[in-house]
C-alpha cells in the first residue's frame, strides 16, 4: 500500500511517499531539490510511528506533513484479534461455497441419472441415455461450481486491491490563492524561471511551463513572480530563450531550427555552419539539401560553443591582434 503527502510552501513543494511492505515501511522525503529514503522495519505501532517521526524531523520536514502521517498510520495498524476473527470469516466464507458447489454438482449429477434412467426405461435403450445422463449432469454440475467460484474470488480479488491515497493540497492552493497582475520585466521572468527549474525534481525541465503556442504558462511562476505578469512571454523549448511579445515568432523556429541541427551532427558529427563564416551561422541551404528542414527560415540564426545551442543573438566579431 502507497500513500503520498503534499503540501506546498509557497514556492517549494514538501512531498512524502510512505509504501508498506510485509516487514517494513519505505519513506520518502522531497522538498525543493533535497531528498532523503529510510526503510523502518515495523514493530509494534507506537515504536514504528516514532521511527517515522524522527526520520521526518531530521528531514527538517513541517508539522502539518508529520500530523498528516500520524492518522493514516494508525487507521492501518489491525490487533490480532482483528486478523484472526478476518481468517474465520475468510474460512467460513469459503467452506460455505465449497458445501454450495459439492450440493450443485450432486443434484446436477442425480437430476442427469434420474433423467437418462426415464429415456432409457421409456425407451428401452439401456443404459445409453443414463450414461448421457450422468455426464451431461457432471458437466453442469462443475459450470455451476466453476461460475460459483470464480465469483466469489473476483470479489476477494476486488477487496484486495490497494487504493492509493493521494493527499495533493497544491491543486487546492492554487485555486484559492488570486495573483494579482503586475508588471514584469524580461529580467524578471528569467529570474523566476530559473528559480523555478532549480526547485524542480530530478529528471523534470523548465518546458512544463512552456504551452503549445510556446507561451509561458505563468501559473506555475506566479509564486515566484508574486503575481501574474500583464502581457505574455515566450519560450524557446530548445534553448530554453525567452522572449517578450513582439519577439513571438522568434521562439517556433529556433526549436525547429535547432531540433535539424541536432539530427544532422547526430549523422555527420559536425555542424551545419557557413563555411569560413566567423559568425558560426547555420547553413539553412545544406538542411534543406539533406531534407531536415522543409522551409527557408526568415530568420538568421547562429551556433554558439555551448553543445551546438543557436541563439539568434549575433556575435560579435573577434579583433585580431592587439
Amino acid at each position: 500500500m502507497k500513500s503520498t503527502y503534499l503540501k506546498e510552501h509557497g514556492k517549494v513543494i514538501e512531498m512524502v511517499e510512505l509504501e508498506e511492505e510485509q516487514k517494513w515501511f519505505n519513506i520518502k522525503y522531497v522538498r525543493g531539490n533535497f531528498r532523503k529514503t529510510a526503510y523502518v522495519i515495523k514493530h509494534d505501532q507506537e515504536t514504528t510511528n516514532n521511527y517515522i517521526e524522527n526520520f521526518l524531523k531530521d528531514c527538517h520536514a513541517s508539522e502539518e506533513i508529520i500530523s498528516d502521517l500520524k492518522n493514516p498510520l494508525k487507521k492501518g495498524s489491525k490487533g490480532i484479534e482483528t486478523s484472526l476473527q478476518e481468517f474465520v470469516n475468510f474460512l467460513v466464507k469459503t467452506s460455505s461455497i465449497h458445501i454450495m458447489g459439492g450440493i450443485a454438482l450432486g443434484l446436477s449429477i442425480f437430476g442427469g441419472y434420474q433423467l437418462g434412467a426415464k429415456m432409457d426405461e421409456n425407451l428401452h435403450n439401456y443404459p445409453s441415455y443414463t450414461v448421457i445422463g450422468l455426464l451431461c449432469g457432471l458437466v453442469v454440475g462443475c459450470l455451476i461450481g466453476y461460475v460459483m467460484m470464480y465469483k466469489y474470488l473476483g470479489i476477494l480479488s476486488k477487496k484486495g486491491k490497494p487504493k492509493i491515497k493521494t493527499q495533493d493540497n497544491r491543486k487546492n492552493s492554487e485555486e484559492a490563492v488570486e495573483w494579482p497582475i503586475i508588471e514584469s520585466t524580461l529580467y524578471d521572468v528569467r529570474y523566476a524561471v530559473r528559480q523555478f527549474s532549480d526547485d524542480l525534481p530530478k529528471g523534470i525541465n523548465r518546458t512544463i511551463l512552456v504551452k503549445e503556442d510556446n507561451s509561458i504558462n505563468f501559473d506555475r511562476l506566479a509564486p515566484y513572480l508574486h503575481g501574474i505578469p500583464s502581457k505574455p512571454f515566450y519560450m524557446s523549448k530548445e534553448t530554453f530563450d525567452i522572449f517578450e511579445e513582439k519577439d513571438k515568432n522568434i521562439p517556433p523556429i529556433i526549436d525547429k531550427v535547432q531540433k535539424a541541427v541536432n539530427l544532422f551532427y547526430k549523422k555527420n558529427n559536425a555542424y551545419p555552419a557557413m563555411p569560413y563564416d566567423s559568425l558560426h551561422r547555420v547553413n539553412y541551404f545544406q538542411l534543406l539539401q539533406d531534407h531536415y528542414l522543409d522551409e527557408m527560415p526568415g530568420i538568421e540564426l547562429y551556433i554558439t560553443e555551448y553543445h551546438g545551442l543557436l541563439t539568434h543573438l549575433k556575435p560579435q566579431k573577434k579583433s585580431v591582434g592587439g
